[in-house]
């Protein structure tokens, strides 16, 4: 990674940031940058946000399929295009959603295995809550790769899911 490059990740909710954060610095599998909350799919970036980057950021945009696009995500898309602070933007597209992309990547059944959780709806509450979240994905046998490895359907196929390009080997 060159010096002059910086890395700023907008994710979609708080099990995202968690999930983040821990491949950023336990498995050291993506590559380091700060990770923001922030859902690009219904909220629109504005120029103050943008003029806190530091030039050559790459963007990575990290979010769910399981919704319509909208014109949310092509207007900050274009914005930040038009930034000069941007160096490039990646799109993470979670096929459908992170649980989906969990169940896929652990070797589980339902994605509460990985927090024990009793029903659906606790899940992201103890997903987040959770200290030992590499332990928990170990336990799980978590394969990396087969993180986020699908390609999008329906609304998003003109979307390249580019996160090879955020992987560490």
């Amino acid at each position: 990674m060159a010096k002059d490059t910086h890395y700023r990740y907008y994710v979609e909710g708080e099990c995202e940031v968690a999930l983040l954060k821990t491949l950023r610095t336990d498995y050291q599998c993506i590559k380091p940058g700060k990770i923001e909350q922030f859902n690009v799919l219904e909220k629109k970036l504005t120029w103050a946000r943008i003029r806190q980057l530091d030039k050559g950021t790459i963007v990575v945009l990290v979010f769910d399929t399981d919704t319509d696009c909208g014109n949310v995500l092509e207007e900050n898309m274009k914005l930040l295009k038009s930034s000069h602070m941007v160096k490039a933007i990646f799109c993470i597209t979670q096929v459908d959603n992170l649980e989906d992309e969990l169940e896929r990547s652990c070797k589980i059944k339902i994605v509460r295995e990985i927090t024990n959780s009793k029903s659906d709806s606790d899940f992201k509450r103890d997903f987040i809550a959770l200290r030992n979240l590499r332990q928990k994905l170990d336990s799980c046998k978590f394969d990396f790769p087969k993180l986020w490895a699908k390609q999008p359907k329906k609304n998003y196929t003109h979307i390249e899911n580019e996160a090879d390009k955020i992987r560490i080997r």
